[in-house]
């Protein structure tokens, strides 16, 4: 029996795929046809997608002419930091959970899962108040340290199912050639997980590059903002020159856009070698 046999025909899942890839294409297609225009057509009627006389001087303009390449520096400062630093907190913890026995580990998954469910948005205040306390409002280190402990939660659980499916026999052959917990940890499950790191790492990049809200109440000075709120800054009070916002919204979505084209090999690889237990 072939697969259109078994499954059915294919058309109705290339239909709802095109479908979906159309509504998340058509609102970067329009920023992008935006990004294009003189100020003029911006407000033409009816609105085109493709401009009648396409432009890159508002590129040139956001580069040249507002902090959107310091933007672009510190978030990628704040992201890759962020990054780092989770991914030190969670792999440890990660590995303990999954192959040590002890038994603290079942309200300790439940604790992870429970702090998952609950919005940053939510504890605005309570972050305020504990960053404030640390003497960390309106600095980068302060954003980090929050950015890394909301995603560790998440980053243990998505490791912790990496750690879960290395066969067994290689951490009873290491503990019998003599290998202590440290180094079987480095030296065997580290490079076997590599495809889960990497997914993990694009997962966290993406999230910090991202985000917005709490970037926009623990940070004060312009040049300490990041692309989402660098972006949001360059909205006027009566006026915003709306080309020139949507120029500077493409030169920070590419960096993104760029790394995950460069790493989907491997974030595809880690996604499916993560659904799949030895």
């Amino acid at each position: 029996m072939n697969k259109s046999a078994r499954y059915g025909p294919r058309w109705p899942y290339i239909a709802a795929l095109a479908a979906i890839t159309l509504v998340f294409l058509v609102p970067q297609l329009w920023l992008l046809s935006l990004s294009l225009k003189e100020k003029a057509a911006v407000y033409q009627y009816p609105p085109r997608l493709i401009p009648d006389n396409p432009t890159i001087e508002n590129y040139w303009f956001a580069l040249a002419r507002t902090q959107v390449p310091w933007y672009l520096w510190n978030s990628f400062k704040v992201a890759f930091l962020s990054t780092l630093l989770t991914l030190l907190a969670s792999l440890p913890a990660a590995y303990a959970l999954s192959r040590e026995k002890f038994r603290a580990r079942g309200p300790i998954m439940g604790g992870l899962l429970a702090m998952q469910m609950l919005s940053p948005v939510v504890l605005l205040v309570p972050i305020y108040g504990l960053v404030q306390g640390l003497g960390l409002v309106d600095t980068h280190a302060g954003l980090i340290l929050v950015y890394a402990s909301l995603q560790v939660p998440f980053t243990i659980w998505l490791m912790k199912s990496f750690f879960d499916g290395l066969p067994p026999a290689l951490f009873d052959a290491a503990r019998v050639d003599g290998a202590g917990r440290w180094l079987t940890f480095r030296a065997i499950a580290l490079p076997l997980v590599g495809p889960g790191l990497a997914a993990a790492a694009i997962l966290n990049l993406a999230s910090y590059w991202a985000e917005f809200s709490l970037a926009l109440v623990l940070l004060d000075a312009q040049e300490r903002f990041t692309v989402p709120v660098g972006l949001f800054s360059l909205q006027g009070a009566y006026e915003t020159e709306w080309h020139i916002v949507a120029a500077a919204s493409i030169v920070g979505l590419v960096p993104v856009i760029g790394a995950f084209v460069l790493l989907q090999r491997h974030f595809i690889a880690g996604l499916t070698a993560g659904s799949v237990k030895g």
